[in-house]
């Protein structure tokens, strides 16, 4: 074999190396799970509640979220202002700091809306109900929220 045919062996031998390598460095992100939203744990939370119930948990949690869509809309528009306004230049750390705190005030709006409407739900339950709200994970991660 010539110098050539060995150095180009060589060069195959090492690029085929490593892209195994780089394919065997990305199966392991691929077998971890994606972590489940916040609607599949309340789903798999509904599932420990009785069947009459659970309908009328899902009716009024669906009741909830559809009232607090209009400031989520506000919410990624202003995300979206925000992140524009990151990358523009130069950069105007006075806009950027008003949309970090319109985001904030959105977010406390739509959490307030969001614990009115849970308690004009909770008035509408028998006590065994709100209950199982209560045990309910994902009406505790609610919670934490509008804490």
């Amino acid at each position: 074999m010539t110098n050539a045919v060995k150095l180009a062996f060589l060069a195959s031998l090492v690029l085929n190396l490593l892209l195994l390598g780089v394919i065997l460095g990305q199966v392991p992100r691929g077998l971890e799970p994606t972590p489940p939203t916040r609607q599949q744990r309340m789903e798999e939370a509904l599932k420990k509640v009785p069947e009459p119930t659970q309908s009328r948990f899902r009716e009024k949690f669906a009741q909830i979220r559809a009232s607090s869509d209009p400031l989520r809309q506000q919410i990624d528009e202003a995300r979206a202002e925000t992140l524009r306004l990151l990358s523009a230049e130069p950069f105007d750390e006075a806009a950027y700091d008003q949309q970090v705190s319109k985001i904030k005030e959105l977010r406390g709006e739509m959490f307030k809306r969001m614990g009115q409407s849970m308690k004009q739900t909770a008035k509408a339950l028998s006590p065994e109900e709100r209950r199982m709200l209560a045990d309910l994970p994902v009406f505790a991660e609610l919670m934490e929220e509008v804490r």
